[in-house]
């Protein structure tokens, strides 16, 4: 039976404060299975923040998170569990380890792997053909620190997929990186929406998102205020609104 349709990920009245600053409040939005979601906004509405709760790096002042329309607590680690893996602003790659090693490090270990930490069979394999799916073949050996920035995002990217997610978060995947990098980037999205992986992407550039994203969700002021396709959004009222205001 297929899941689209379904709400893979649901938010409701996330609430979160930074002194007398709500960074998010009241946000509530929805992921549907099998979609590759866009989550924009003018800077400041909320949309990073909306990241760091869903996946645990911040915790809510007050709301939920649900994952199959069950409510869980996020946490880093759990979420990963759960299936639900994200990207950074500024790509997070071991600098010290070759590209092969930040993704047999990012693998998904059994609980019982932590007492005989060592690469299990096929990792290997399966790093380096992730890798060479990315250009990055002729680089997988060098330490990731001495990469570019472009190559350290889709590092960071392979580190994802090696993890086998169901839902992933890309926060700005095509900021700071060349029109090329961004494509390749589109590529493999496309390729692993494909193949059942549904994504939420943060991302200025609206050029990308039209050719990426449906539907799109909007963010203003820590609370969404439009969701649909990228061509209705464009044009809608609140969100001219919002970015002009901005």
């Amino acid at each position: 039976m297929s899941s689209e349709g379904l709400n893979l990920l649901e938010v409701r009245d996330l609430t979160r404060r930074f002194g007398g600053v709500a960074a998010l409040d009241g946000c509530s939005f929805a992921v549907e299975a099998g979609t590759i979601t866009g989550l924009i906004g003018p800077n400041g509405s909320g949309k990073t923040t909306a990241f760091n709760v869903i996946t645990g790096f911040t915790r809510a002042d007050s709301g939920e998170v649900l994952l199959d329309g069950q409510a869980v607590r996020p946490g880093p680690g759990p979420m990963y569990r759960h299936g639900v893996i994200r990207t950074f602003q500024r790509a997070r790659v071991f600098g010290g380890l070759t590209p092969v090693e930040n993704l047999v490090a990012a693998a998904r270990q059994p609980w019982w792997s932590f007492a005989t930490p060592r690469t299990r069979r096929g990792e290997h394999a399966k790093a380096c053909d992730l890798l060479a799916d990315l250009g990055l073949a002729t680089v997988s050996g060098m330490p990731a620190g001495r990469l570019s920035y472009g190559q350290r995002k889709l590092v960071e990217f392979a580190a994802v997929l090696m993890g086998e997610p169901r839902l992933v978060l890309l926060d700005e995947p095509a900021a700071g990186v060349t029109a090329s990098i961004v494509e390749v980037l589109e590529r493999h999205i496309r390729a692993w929406h494909e193949r059942g992986v549904t994504f939420l992407v943060v991302e200025h550039d609206m050029d990308v998102v039209a050719r990426l994203c449906d539907p799109v969700i909007v963010l203003d002021h820590g609370r969404a205020i439009a969701c649909g396709a990228p061509s209705l959004i464009r044009a809608d009222p609140l969100v001219l609104d919002a970015y002009l205001g901005a």
